[in-house]
């Protein structure tokens, strides 16, 4: 496999970061008068999680990864549980660990426990 390096992994962080704080800044200018104050955390988390977990189950790629033409895949070839790995890899994400894992190993601690890698792609 050609797996991506440590360099786009951060620039594929930095991209899905920018656009998942678009979107939330533009969900909440529009809901402004809706949602109340104290909803906000649970609003930013619940649409943190559903960011990667829809975008990876439904392409294997989050908008960062599709810019980058990177994407995620199993380890193992085995297509089984793949849904629920990418359920336990976007979980991983809320473990403040799994950022400073990519200082000690190439893989973040959420690829290592989930079993998936981020690859190059050719399209």
């Amino acid at each position: 496999m050609n797996f991506a390096g440590q360099t786009l992994r951060f620039v594929n962080f930095l991209l899905d970061t920018s656009i998942y704080f678009a979107l939330l800044w533009i969900f909440f200018i529009v809901f402004i008068d809706v949602i109340p104050e104290e909803e906000v955390k649970w609003i930013s988390i619940l649409a943190f999680f559903l960011y990667y977990f829809v975008f990876e189950s439904v392409k294997g790629q989050t908008p960062g990864k599709m810019i980058t033409k990177t994407r995620l895949v199993s380890t193992t070839g085995n297509k089984n549980n793949f849904l629920f790995r990418i359920g336990c890899r976007t979980l991983m994400r809320f473990i403040p660990l799994d950022i400073l894992s990519y200082l000690l190993y190439k893989r973040g601690l959420h690829d290592l426990i989930s079993k998936t890698a981020i690859i190059k792609t050719t399209y």
